[in-house]
């Protein structure tokens, strides 16, 4: 089975979480406070992200299931993520988008969004806008996202915050997404793999590492080959960040897959089954 563990669905594509003046234009392009740039592929007609968009191409390339993430950039899209959890439960599981309403209270947001929407897990963007998130005014949500077996996925999160949150809740299920901030400093994304290395609860995804690199990723191989070596395969989901144009545009969404499925020759096939699919499988919660 293949899991693409890290895409974007938005329907719409709007502002109104931060007050930015931002919406779709068409064939991929989007308007943003007078801006003009390209949200998705220039063959998405309306410029939207849909679910049924998204299983086509995955379908065209065999892929059977997706973990859907959230970006501010997109507009908060818990309410779309619900309905795409009602029409196709079994292909995609989707995480809510992390925000301040959190902080005012937490289990009250917790309820809205994993028990009414049936959303399963979180995706935080750390550290901006929310540098801290291992507080006391967290600690019962990250509890209960623990006991329930909610992974949380990590967006460049800041070593030091990332060890602060583990040492409050050791159970919790913790995603470093973008590779685990690849395209960062060196420094900090080597801690996160140590994390991922000493802790049984930690896991990267690669949605976003081969960002502005030309196929086939040379430098991106030698990367995962380091990260399959500190941590294990088993650790490791792979994922597009389809549909950013950066990713599935300069190089395709099959180039994305083949990655993995050809060029990493280092991968036995049982590294390649975890990474492709395997690790996923485990880490999220599924129909």
């Amino acid at each position: 089975m293949i899991i693409d563990a890290h895409i974007h669905l938005w329907n719409p594509l709007h502002g109104k979480d931060l007050r930015v003046d931002r919406k779709a234009l068409s064939w991929g392009k989007a308007k943003q406070d007078g801006r003009i740039y390209y949200a998705a592929p220039p063959a998405f007609k309306d410029s939207q992200s849909t679910y049924q968009r998204a299983l086509a191409h995955m379908d065209c390339l065999g892929i059977q299931k997706a973990v859907v993430l959230q970006e501010f950039m997109d507009g908060k899209q818990d309410d779309y993520l619900a309905q795409v959890r009602h029409l196709e439960p079994e292909r995609f599981t989707c995480m809510a988008l992390f925000d301040k309403h959190y902080y005012d209270d937490s289990m009250k947001a917790f309820k809205t969004a994993i028990e009414e929407k049936k959303l399963q897990g979180f995706l935080v963007k750390t550290p901006n806008p929310f540098p801290e998130i291992a507080n006391s005014k967290l600690e019962s949500l990250w509890k209960t996202c623990a006991e329930r077996g909610l992974p949380v996925v990590l967006k460049n999160g800041a070593p030091e915050e990332i060890r602060r949150l583990i040492k409050l809740v050791p159970d919790l299920k913790i995603v470093l997404s973008h590779f685990a901030g690849n395209s960062g400093p060196k420094d900090d994304h080597i801690e996160r793999l140590r994390f991922v290395a000493d802790f049984p609860n930690l896991y990267i995804d690669t949605g976003g590492s081969t960002f502005q690199k030309r196929y086939p990723f040379s430098e991106v191989k030698e990367q995962l080959h380091a990260a399959v070596e500190m941590a294990g395969a088993d650790k490791i989901s792979w994922g597009s960040d389809y549909p950013r144009p950066g990713l599935v545009v300069d190089n395709s969404y099959k180039q994305q897959l083949d990655f993995i499925a050809i060029d990493c020759d280092f991968l036995a096939d049982e590294q390649r089954e975890m990474i492709l699919g395997g690790t996923a499988s485990r880490v999220y919660k599924w129909d």
